[in-house]
């Protein structure tokens, strides 16, 4: 089994494909051979690895993986009424065996299968359900966040920022900085959009800090941005055009598709 998932890990996805067709009378292998052909894009054909999967009546953990996995190439098809009976099925399983960390997980990807297609109070409803479950301030701010996203859809602006900023003190205690960073972004952009620019202001200006402190120059570009667009807003025209440059001199530097990318869009 430790070559077939070192192989998927090292993408070498048709080694690992090789190694699991060794195997066909286990789960695992067509667990993992169902991961392989999901990284090949052959969604299909990886849907019917993991239905096998299930066929050959896996226990414990195995059991679970199979229908989320399942669940994500569903989704992936954009087959979201599977999905969401796929991930139901690995909630079940979960609560079966009491394994509340995956319990939580299964109540988000429901969550974000019900987001996909519009369905925003369901998808709510789900993420708070997993919130409950959340056993360490990562996966409450992983809560706080799907949550913040679910009532902005809902046009619910101050339950939306409410969800950001506790998922964004959170992540500055326990997260990586790219989810501390990106959460910020998200903060300043829902701060902006209700026009309050002096909270969006101050995100911002945090985030900067935050980022020049801690060596992050492509944050301190994307910040430069997202906070032009809101100088812009206020009608701070000159305040915009100096934080641009601000991240065209960072840009420069850094060759970056993504910082290329949003800077053509600004202008």
């Amino acid at each position: 089994m430790e070559a077939c998932d070192s192989a998927v890990k090292n993408r070498q996805y048709a080694q690992a494909i090789q190694v699991a067709e060794q195997h066909a009378s286990q789960a695992e292998f067509w667990l993992c051979k169902g991961r392989a052909q999901s990284a090949l894009a052959q969604n299909a054909a990886a849907q019917q690895s993991f239905k096998q999967a299930i066929s050959l009546k896996p226990t414990g953990l195995d059991l679970i993986s199979a229908h989320m996995l399942l669940g994500n190439a569903q989704l992936e098809a954009k087959v979201h009424e599977a999905a969401i009976e796929s991930y139901q099925q690995a909630l079940k399983f979960s609560e079966q065996q009491n394994m509340r960390r995956y319990a939580r997980i299964a109540h988000n990807l429901i969550g974000e299968a019900y987001f996909e297609i519009g369905q925003y109070a369901e998808s709510l409803n789900a993420f708070e359900t997993g919130e409950k479950l959340a056993m360490n301030d990562d996966e409450r701010a992983d809560s706080h966040i799907h949550e913040a996203m679910a009532y902005q859809q809902l046009q619910q602006a101050d339950k939306a920022i409410e969800h950001q900023l506790k998922g964004v003190m959170m992540l500055r205690k326990s997260g990586t900085p790219d989810q501390y960073a990106e959460a910020s972004l998200t903060l300043g952009k829902l701060f902006s959009a209700k026009k309050d620019y002096a909270s969006a202001d101050k995100t911002y200006q945090r985030l900067m800090e935050y980022a020049h402190e801690n060596g992050g120059e492509f944050y301190e570009a994307k910040t430069a941005i997202y906070w032009a667009e809101s100088k812009r807003a206020q009608g701070d025209a000159a305040g915009a055009a100096s934080l641009v440059k601000q991240a065209e001199t960072i840009a420069a530097k850094l060759k970056d598709a993504e910082l290329d990318e949003l800077l053509a869009k600004t202008k």
